[in-house]
């Protein structure tokens, strides 16, 4: 009778040998989802930044067929594109593509001009223009541009670079960079690592 219930072989797997076999494909999903999480995170860069050079490009087009001076106006929250009407710089009511664009909350950008990264207080001294700032109404701030585009399609040299915000920022901080030396079109590099 012994030797019946030996010679019955087992059919199947332990146990430990199945858990082991969910333990690893767990491992080997978790791995896949940080890969695509991570490149999605660059996809939202990498659009943010096309999708500018894309506008910018379309705004140096719209100042040579117009014949008119354009401006880029960079802000924290996103940017915009103003025209030089002769006397003063003033907002494009009239092409949506180049009004204000408010950047996702979790993008931030900086502008840097001959590769000097630009303050809003260092652009021009207030001093100088203080008569013509007192025509101003008190709430009514003049626009000044920080990146010019000529009628002629001429640029002047600036680089801005797309990055998540501190609290958005995963393990690897990485960004896209879109660069203009004095012509169109602009180059895109990215993404950069930073360590």
């Amino acid at each position: 009778m012994q030797r019946l219930i030996s010679s019955v072989q087992q059919k199947g797997f332990t146990l430990i040998e199945v858990m082991l076999v969910i333990l690893v494909i767990g491992v080997l999903m978790s791995a896949v989802q940080f890969t695509f999480q991570s490149s999605q995170s660059h996809q939202q860069l990498e659009k943010a930044a096309a999708r500018f050079a894309g506008v910018f490009e379309l705004a140096s087009e719209y100042g040579m067929l117009n014949n008119i001076e354009l401006g880029l106006l960079v802000t924290d929250e996103g940017y915009q594109f103003v025209g030089y009407d002769g006397t003063k710089w003033t907002e494009l009511p009239e092409v949506d593509a180049l009004a204000g664009y408010q950047l996702p909350a979790s993008i931030a950008l900086e502008l840097t001009l001959d590769d000097l990264p630009i303050e809003n207080d260092m652009l021009v001294s207030h001093e100088l223009f203080q008569d013509e700032q007192d025509d101003f109404k008190p709430e009514e701030k003049p626009i000044q541009p920080q990146v010019v585009i000529l009628s002629g399609g001429d640029i002047s040299p600036f680089s801005l670079a797309f990055f998540y915000r501190d609290e958005f920022a995963q393990d690897e901080l990485a960004s896209y960079k879109v660069t203009g030396l004095y012509y169109t079109p602009l180059t895109i590099e990215g993404p950069i690592f930073d360590e």
